[in-house]
């Protein structure tokens, strides 16, 4: 192959290097041009292309992307179309990537123009998803060169392959002791299930067992009964150790411990174990949460039929560190390692009460009454009557009577002298407020009449800063809502609001974090500006009556 530039008199054949654009016409990048195109180029004043001409024994790049790509595609892989030198390999199936990466980078490494780009090693990919792909950067390579890398992708078996998943029968145990609260049973229940099913999988026995060891014996017997693939436990207190409750319970049902430990984080505390043909895994805490954790990593890995022994397990250290975590959180969550579990986070309630109501013209919609209660009181007894362990208040506009409003409550207040600059200025004076041994911040608007004690209870019961549900935030109709609350490691990150904005804006910035819980109404998104939603509120009160 030759890369010259080429007077248009003699260029018939070339292929042409770089898009050309004349009125009415283009010429794109790899165009092999013809007599009538050099024709058209010297009419529109183009006297000279850029381009190649291919010699005796050159490939083109289409061919030779396509030549490699049958010989490294293998088990479950489609080949698609070449275009530009380019040809991507494909998933039929959901599965994880099989790459043989010293195949990979020994290609990668013949200096011969042509590169693989491929998914990581153990990949979960989508039917359908670029699992890799072959590029061939010039526009022909020779045949010597391209002979060299398909002789090396030939070395062995098919370098780029998909192990697919195969459903798999599930039970699921559940331990419970005093005080672990039913909704967090319910959301582990829930999550584990869609878990399972994202794999093709499904759960076919499902049981909750006190935490003790002669209970989950006989939970252990009535799930084996089912002759399942894979026992999931979920204890109610993590596992600390080869001889605590759960791994005793597997031991004395005719089990054996594969490994305790996983270099994932998050997902450390793992335990691999089985009962005769059964693979029984004790889950980490982190698994209550959705999030991608080391128990994803084991359960792909059965589904598609890899090993999951305790060297495969060790393997996962590089790339294990799922989800950074700040030195002051790591410190919290190991010293309260044998706790981390039990409904006692601390939650700390701001209302917001400062705003001056503009919209709502000459009355402050905060005093202003729904259902014959002023807006204020409403949302500031919802706090009171819920599972919070401090209320306080931030006034401005109209500060005493605000005061007057809710004495004898106890509350605290922060005045805002500054609230006509703007909702962040309020939000700031609140959290300075704040005590230093309070796991949490709610943030509540004094103007969104129908949140109860009801709702902020639901959200508190899912609020867990030691497995990762450190941002709660209500759901419904795939929106998000009012109030949220936020672990005190953001706090430093609300101190730098500006405006007349809230914390919504950090919600997109750690959308990652956020620990959606379903509502059953849509109190949530009803906030009163107007006088004409003032109206509503006062019609829907009267209707729930």
């Amino acid at each position: 192959m030759v890369f010259d530039h080429y007077n248009c008199a003699n260029a018939h054949g070339v292929i042409l290097a770089h898009t050309i654009r004349l009125a009415g016409k283009t010429f794109a990048k790899g165009r092999i041009l013809s007599d009538v195109d050099l024709a058209e180029l010297q009419e529109g004043g183009i006297d000279q292309v850029a381009g190649v001409r291919l010699e005796s024994g050159d490939v083109d790049e289409n061919q030779a992307a396509l030549e490699l790509a049958s010989v490294l595609a293998g088990p479950q892989i489609e080949i698609g179309k070449v275009t530009a030198g380019r040809c991507n390999l494909y998933a039929q199936k959901d599965g994880l990537s099989r790459i043989d990466r010293a195949v990979v980078d020994a290609i990668n490494l013949c200096d011969a123009g042509i590169l693989i780009a491929t998914l990581a090693e153990d990949a979960e990919c989508l039917a359908q998803q670029a699992v890799a792909s072959i590029k061939v950067i010039p526009f022909a390579v020779p045949r010597s060169q391209l002979d060299r890398t398909l002789n090396i992708a030939k070395g062995g078996d098919k370098a780029i392959g998909l192990a697919a998943f195969s459903p798999c029968s599930v039970a699921l145990i559940l331990t419970e002791t005093p005080g672990l609260k039913e909704s967090m049973l319910r959301s582990t229940s829930r999550v584990t299930t869609e878990r399972v099913t994202a794999l093709g999988s499904s759960i076919v026995f499902e049981s909750r067992c006190a935490h003790s060891v002669p209970a989950l014996e006989s939970a252990l017997k009535s799930a084996l009964d089912f002759s399942v693939d894979l026992i999931l436990v979920c204890g109610a207190s993590i596992t600390v150790d080869c001889a605590d409750t759960i791994p005793s319970a597997i031991v004395n049902s005719g089990g054996s411990i594969d490994h305790f430990g996983m270099p994932v984080e998050p997902g450390n505390m793992l335990l691999a174990a089985h009962i005769g043909d059964c693979q029984v895994i004790n889950m980490p805490g982190c698994s209550r949460s959705p999030k991608l954790n080391g128990l994803d990593w084991v359960m792909q890995r059965m589904s598609a039929g890899l090993s999951i022994a305790k060297a495969d397990i060790l393997s996962m250290g590089v790339g294990g560190l799922i989800k950074d975590v700040s030195h002051r959180w790591r410190m919290r969550e190991q010293s309260s390692l044998m706790e981390q579990l039990q409904p006692s986070h601390r939650v700390a309630a701001i209302v917001l009460g400062a705003g001056r109501s503009a919209r709502m013209g000459e009355q402050n919609k905060l005093l202003a009454r729904v259902g014959g209660v002023p807006m204020l009181q409403r949302v500031v007894d919802a706090a009171l009557g819920a599972d919070v362990c401090s209320v306080t208040v931030v006034t401005g506009c109209q500060a005493e009577e605000a005061h007057k409003l809710l004495q004898g409550r106890d509350i605290a207040y922060v005045h805002n002298d500054a609230y006509r600059e703007g909702l962040a200025g309020s939000l700031k004076r609140g959290l300075s407020s704040v005590a230093e041994d309070v796991d949490g911040v709610m943030i509540l608007l004094a103007d969104m009449p129908f949140i109860n004690s009801v709702h902020i209870n639901e959200l508190i019961a899912e609020f867990n800063p030691a497995i990762e549900r450190d941002i709660v935030a209500p759901i419904r109709d795939g929106r998000l809502g009012n109030p949220v609350i936020w672990a005190t490691r953001y706090l430093s990150a609300m101190m730098q609001l500006e405006g007349d904005r809230g914390a919504r804006g950090l919600l997109d910035e750690y959308a990652a974090n956020v620990w959606e819980v379903p509502m059953g109404d849509d109190a949530m998104f009803v906030d009163i500006d107007t006088v004409a939603e003032l109206a509503v509120a006062n019609n829907r009160s009267e209707g729930a009556q």
